[in-house]
Order: structure tokens, then sequence, then C-alpha cells
């Protein structure tokens, strides 16, 4: 059975006492958007998930194409006999001279009817522009594949008996998602993080997790029938008994036989100069650098003395880390120098952390007390006075989330209140623009998506999905692009 979270001290997505808000979910499981939490989400790079088909499904096509084949051999003989058969039944019927039938004057009336028929049939072989696919078709595969221009997103939730990895397919024209396929996880899920590489012999689709066991487990996300992860990083728990074949290698074994950290993991982060470099955070107050392809620890980091809450690499270079922790403290390191990172004070317990992407000497961080703070880079790494750039109390509640977007200038928050917010942080100076309850309870982690910079993810009981674009407020407060808001 799935473990839960611990209760000592809540972590990301423990549940909360206020009911669940659904989502529209029009393809998927009855039911499947409703959740005790949705701890968090990511975004699939634009055409980088090619799914494969079931074997089933390829069994059952190869099956009917020999059904066809073999129908296609006895089709001549079959219409001989049936000719043989037209034949038999109509002997002796010559006296009616049914070939001039149409001919007769008294069954003109008659005949107008079956012309208004055969008008219909005609019509009736016409394709309608409009309708899309094979009409006649049963098949699924239009609900298999995952098209390239398709808007793709990994949620990691937990429900009362059970925990799972979905892949939800979000279509933007009609404001609707669904779960393409999903993965039944062994433990309760804190994290994920999309990868391009799991250590197999070429390139592809997986989806990196992080659990409560300890172990962070990395799933095929093209494989809709896989029952284990395709690796587990880490070391062998000292287990007694014989070891379950395949496990040794790190390859399968669902998780439980390795532990990646001593403590739940609850961060991670992949490197976007070598998507084969994972970071982690833990609650055994470390931070590790992955090589998922060689499974190997490259090095365990040490520099805060409470759980560690967020780890982000920088966007523009690739060896600069930045983590976050619950001992109120923000580290900035370079990995290739462990034992050199720069430390600052945050104003409470850390919740998420970021890189401005404007701004590459800057940071922010969110914290437990509903504030945000914005950093300079430079000064915390110098010691110097005026590290921090400025502040703001977004929140009542713990800020579980801080994004800024392409759009300079605006920034997105969200909290336990459910509500998530827009700011315009222009000059220093950050003012509110917009709060919306989302209806979706807690909200404990939001994504703004690569492919569409004013599409927000965001994860409470449910997934939901806000477009900025859609506000006319922030159309005009920030440019905008205009779309036509949804019901």
């Amino acid at each position: 059975a799935p473990q839960g979270p611990p209760r000592r001290q809540p972590l990301r997505g423990e549940p909360r006492d206020q009911p669940p808000a659904p989502a529209r979910n029009t393809r998927g499981r009855p039911g499947a958007m409703e959740k005790a939490a949705v701890t968090a989400v990511c975004w699939v790079p634009k055409g980088r998930l090619t799914v494969r088909r079931p074997e089933a499904m390829v069994e059952d096509d190869d099956e009917m194409k020999a059904l066809a084949g073999a129908a296609s051999a006895s089709g001549s003989s079959s219409l001989k006999r049936a000719q043989e058969t037209a034949s038999a039944v109509t002997a002796g019927l010559e006296e009616f001279d049914l070939e001039n039938y149409d001919e007769d004057e008294d069954n003109q009336d008659g005949m107008q009817f079956f012309s208004v028929l055969k008008g219909d049939g005609e019509l009736a072989k016409e394709r309608d522009p409009n309708m899309a696919g094979d009409p006649d078709s049963e098949s699924e595969d239009d609900f298999d594949e995952v098209k390239p221009e398709d808007k793709v997103f990994l949620a990691v939730s937990c429900e009362e008996d059970s925990c799972q990895l979905e892949v939800y397919v979000f279509d933007e024209e009609e404001n609707e998602m669904y779960v393409h396929h999903d993965v039944v996880l062994s433990a309760y899920p804190l994290c994920v993080e999309w990868l391009s590489s799991a250590g197999l012999e070429a390139e592809g689709s997986f989806g990196a997790i992080g659990l409560i066991d300890h172990s962070i487990q990395l799933w095929d996300l093209e494989d809709m029938e896989l029952l284990e992860p395709t690796r587990c990083l880490g070391k062998e728990r000292k287990t007694k008994g014989k070891k379950k074949k395949g496990v040794s290698a790190g390859l399968g074994g669902g998780g439980s036989g390795f532990k990646a950290h001593d403590g739940p993991v609850l961060c991670l982060h992949g490197n976007s100069f070598n998507r084969n470099v994972l970071a982690s955070g833990s609650a055994d107050e470390s931070v590790k650098v992955w090589d998922v392809n060689e499974n190997t620890l490259v090095h365990t980091y040490s520099h805060h003395d409470n759980k560690v809450q967020c780890v982000r690499w920088h966007p523009t270079e690739q060896s600069v880390l930045l983590s976050a922790a619950f001992d109120r403290r923000l580290g900035l390191l370079d990995v290739r120098q462990p034992n050199q990172a720069a430390m600052t004070e945050l104003p409470a317990e850390a919740e998420c952390a970021i890189w401005s992407r404007h701004s590459p000497f800057e940071c922010l961080a969110s914290v437990d007390n509903g504030g945000v703070a914005c950093f300079d880079v430079r000064k915390v790494v110098g010691k110097e006075n005026g590290q921090k750039l400025w502040t703001l109390m977004a929140h009542d509640v713990a800020c579980t989330s801080v994004q800024d977007c392409p759009t300079k200038n605006l920034l997105v928050t969200s909290g336990l209140d459910g509500c998530a917010k827009v700011w315009n942080i222009a000059n220093g100076k950050p003012s509110l623009c917009m709060s919306k309850d989302l209806k979706a309870g807690p909200i404990f982690t939001c994504h703004s998506c690569p492919d569409a910079p004013a599409l927000m993810c965001f994860g409470g009981k449910c997934p939901v999905m806000w477009d900025l674009s859609s506000e006319q407020l922030l159309v005009d407060a920030f440019g905008l692009p205009a779309v036509a808001a949804s019901a």
C-alpha cells in the first residue's frame, strides 16, 4: 500500500480540510481529476513525447488485417455463388417485365419517393468538410496519439488509497484537459521533473519522481503499459533474502529496493545544458547531483541545516545551483567548488526559489509566512550589504510557489489560501494586478508553459490551467496577446 505523508510537519501536498473542486475531464477516467492533492506538476517540451502503442492494440490490428486479407481472397468465389443464387430466385418472373417497370406511368408517384432516397444517398457519400477523422472507424488511434503540437504536462498526485503519475494533454482551443495515461506509484510523490535521458541507448521522454520513501524513480513516459520504473537512482537498500531479478543494476524493481537519500526527496531539477544531470534536495538536509545515464552520485552538498525544499540550476550558467531550505537560508554554489556555498538569510522557512529569467544576477524565493523576496546574487556571493532588493507579503498563509514569465515584470504567486496572484514588479516595487480563487483547495505548485508563456498550470485538489491572456486587465497591463476568455 502507498505510504502516506508524515504528520509531525506537513510536506507539500498533505491533504487539507477544504472540499475538492473538480475540473473538466472530457476523455479521462470518471472522476480522475479529483485528487486528495496534486503535489507537483511539470511541463513536457513541445513535441518531445511520442507514445508507443500498447502491444495488445498492435496484435488486434494485425489480426484485423489478416481477416481482411482472407475475406478478399474468398471474394471472387463468394460473388459467383451469389450470382447463381440470384438467378435461381428470379426464375419465372420474366412475364412481369421488371426491367421496364420504371417506365410504367402507374408507378411514377411511387418512384418520386425512391428518387428522393437516391438523391439523399448521393449526398451521404460526400464527406462533411467539418468532420475530422474517419466517421466509420472505431479505432482509438486518435486518442492514443500525442501530436507534436499538443501541450503535455505531468502531474503526481495522491488519493485515499493510491498514488500516481499522470500524463495530461491540454486542449487549448476547448480549454479542457484529459489524462492520456497514468502510472501507479509505490509511495507518496513529492516532486516531478522531465528528462530526455535515463541511461538508455537513445533519448526519449522520462519522468523523474522524488518520493517520500527516499527514492528517485525514472519512468518511461512513452510506454503506456509500464509497470515498473525504468531506473531507480541511488544505492540498493540492505534487505534480507535474495535480490530481486534486475534490481542490482538499478533497473526496475519498483523503487522500493533503492534509496537516493536518507529522507524524503522534496525537490528535483534537471540541468538544461546536460539533461542527464539531475539535482535533488531532501529532508535529510542534503543536496545531491546525479549522472542519470551512469546512475552515479556525482557529489553531495551539506550546506543546509534543515530540509532542502528547492534546488534550481541557473538558466545560463550550467554549473551554478540555487537551493533553499527550512533552515531559513538560501544557498548559491558552483558545483565544481563543493565547499564554497554562499548563504543568505530568508524571512521564514523556504517554500520555492527560482532564478529571474530577465535578470541573470537575481533570484527570488517564497516562504511559509506568505512572503516573497528578491536577491542580488552578486552581493550574496560578495557578502555585501543590500543583498535583498525587494520584498512583498504575497499571501496571508504559505506562498508555495513563485513564477516569473517571459513577459517582463510579470510575476505569479500561489499559496495555501487557494489563490493565484499576478504582480507587476517594475522598478523593484511590486504591485498587485489581479487575484484569482482557483477553486481547487490549497495550491501546492505552479509552472508556466515554456511553449505558451501566459499559460500557467497549478496543482491543488486537481490540476488547474489559467491562461493569463484571457484576462483583459492583464492584457492591458502587460501587453499580452489577447485570446477569447473561456466560460
